[in-house]
């Protein structure tokens, strides 16, 4: 990790023999110097997970449009986030009630126009509900994605058009204006996603193989597959730089090649298998499942049991082995293969509408084993990572099935995660709209108040819609994809908090006074989030990741003010179960300048 700090006398804790003397040496004081700082985490910072209850209920649905009356069936992925502000405090963000946005089709016409909906995650009622925008209509079995694509606080919406490939409207105090219409290879069941590629803060919408700026100019265009493929972006090659991740290539932002195999373009996926530290690409369709090494050769492909194309596969640690494995649901089966391809278990559903649904990971009683939430035409699945054992079988669902699958997010802010699940009447009876479903203790598992694509992998977005500058690699931190957590890692991981060495610029005591920086490190697995730093009587707030490093704000200190020592502590209150708080206090001594 590159850090900046005042380049001072580096840890000499003793003054020279001439502190106090002559014009103060302003370029040991204020020049900045970078240095790397890394931190070794202590893998055994975990705590004994407090596990809750399995007791899932109902929580409220939504299945009438009254803005548009007959377009309340759902045939595609929602997605969560923030698009109001809800708070009045004139920022759209975390501190408000996440929203599910969604497009709708009416009358059997899922393959037609449709609306983009937005409604409350609480359940409190629609913001908003249009058929087009600027001329433009929605594809009603679009997926949807959301991010701030200019880093501005204004959040955007992302769908694949009618009139062009995909369109995007900015939300202006809650009120959707058109941003861009752009693309000439359109697809009906599009997903779009979100990404900082070139890291300059302005974030690149993604399309199949096109590449958009944020404003809608078309930057790249992949040679090989389609618009249709289910992309994203990562970083695979460790340049800092996002490249474009479709179903048989990877492509740089300009559209250059990076990577293909020629083989099918299924829907793609990442993750570590070999935990190397290089991602490996996923992909499922044409009746197989492939891992397949960046240099185009296959690590193992595999036939999907029972039959159909197979849907988006999902990434997680299904077993609790530390490895990943991938679920793919298909025809007549849900099936998790391990990480070396061989089955590890299947079981039967029912999707002869499409057979390419998909499914969702999370661990809801934070006791270290996994469950797969999956929605086939008929019913809402709950399985056992480890085992598949059936834990919950609800009836009622119904749907025709395309692409979509149940998202798992905390949409009412109340600490509790739920689960979302689409549905519609196309071609069975039952529910329609959305179903939201909780805990009926709210015991479960925290989790994050967004996921704002079809392509979700934890890292990619910030909770209060913000598109990382620098995204994190997914397979270094959770090693999954389409998978539920927190950002800040599992319930039971802890942070271990550590006051560092200080930097003292001397050349101050010529002015009867101080400057501190110092150093604060997490090295526990767990991250975490504005926690307070004490430099003597003077408050900072700071979040960090599990396994980074920052400085202080330099903080000017008189003797008076030191007095006795200089005591600088973080997380005074330990409200974080630290792993070894002993470590979160420094002392500094006696005044320095004497």
């Amino acid at each position: 990790m590159i850090l900046l700090l005042l380049a001072c006398n580096d840890y000499e804790l003793t003054p020279s023999n001439d502190v106090g003397h002559g014009e103060r040496d302003t370029a040991a004081c204020d020049a900045l110097e970078a240095l790397d700082y890394s931190v070794q985490k202590n893998q055994d910072c975990v705590n004994e997970p407090s596990v809750g209850t399995f007791d899932p209920v109902i929580e409220w649905q939504w299945n009438e449009n009254t803005l548009n009356p007959g377009y309340d069936d759902i045939m595609a992925a929602p997605a969560v986030g923030h698009v109001t502000d809800d708070d009045w405090d004139g920022d759209v963000d975390e501190d408000d009630v996440p929203d599910i946005v969604f497009t709708t089709f009416s009358g059997g016409a899922y393959t037609s126009a449709g609306t983009l909906q937005a409604i409350s995650g609480d359940g409190s009622g629609t913001h908003f509900s249009i058929s087009s925008i600027g001329g433009h209509g929605f594809y009603a079995s679009s997926g949807v994605a959301i991010g701030d694509l200019e880093s501005d606080g204004i959040p955007e919406i992302c769908v694949s058009g009618t009139t062009a490939a995909v369109v995007c409207i900015s939300l202006y105090n809650g009120i959707p204006a058109l941003k861009f219409a752009s693309g000439t290879e359109l697809y009906g069941y599009g997903c779009p996603s979100i990404a900082d590629m070139d890291g300059d803060g302005l974030a690149e919408v993604i399309f199949g193989r096109q590449i958009f700026d944020y404003q809608g100019n078309l930057v790249g265009l992949g040679e090989y597959g389609s618009g249709r493929s289910m992309s994203f972006a990562v970083d695979t090659d460790g340049d800092h730089q996002l490249e474009l991740v479709t179903g048989n290539a990877i492509y740089e932002r300009d559209g250059a090649t990076s990577w293909t195999d020629g083989g099918y373009d299924g829907i793609p996926a990442v993750a570590d298998f070999d935990l190397d530290g290089i991602p490996e690409h996923v992909r499922s369709g044409d009746g197989y499942v492939t891992v397949t090494w960046l240099d185009g050769s296959q690590s193992w492909r595999t036939q999907i049991p029972g039959g159909g194309s197979g849907g988006p596969p999902t990434v997680a640690d299904f077993d609790g082995d530390g490895l990943p494995e991938v679920g793919v649901a298909a025809l007549s089966y849900y099936t998790v293969y391990d990480t070396n391809g061989e089955v590890l278990w299947s079981n039967p559903v029912s999707d002869y509408s499409s057979s390419v649904t998909g499914s969702a990971v999370f661990d809801f009683e934070a006791d270290g084993d996994a469950e797969v939430v999956y929605t086939d035409e008929h019913t809402l699945w709950i399985f056992e990572g480890l085992t598949g054992e059936v834990l919950m079988a609800q009836e009622g669902h119904a749907s025709g099935t395309l692409y979509e699958y149940p998202l798992i997010a905390d949409v009412d802010g109340d600490g509790s995660t739920e689960i979302v699940v689409a549905s519609n009447n196309y071609a069975y009876s039952g529910w329609n709209g959305i179903t939201v479903i909780g805990d009926a203790n709210s015991s479960w598992a925290p989790a994050r108040p967004v996921w704002n694509q079809f392509a979700y992998h934890i890292t990619n977005i910030e909770n209060d819609n913000g598109v990382p500058v620098e995204q994190t690699p997914n397979w270094l931190t959770w090693n999954s994809f389409r998978a539920g957590g927190s950002e800040l890692g599992p319930s039971h991981w802890l942070p271990d908090l550590v006051v560092g060495e200080p930097e003292l610029c001397y050349d101050e005591c010529f002015y009867d006074r101080m400057i501190v920086q110092v150093a604060v490190e997490n090295r526990g697995l767990g991250g975490v989030q504005d926690i307070e730093l004490h430099v003597g009587d003077v408050v900072q707030t700071m979040s960090l990741k599990a396994g980074d490093a920052t400085w202080s704000a330099p903080v000017t200190v008189n003797a008076e003010a030191w007095g006795e020592e200089l005591i600088i502590v973080v997380n005074p209150e330990d409200l974080l179960g630290d792993c070894q708080p002993q470590d979160n206090r420094r002392s500094l001594g006696p005044w320095p300048c004497e």
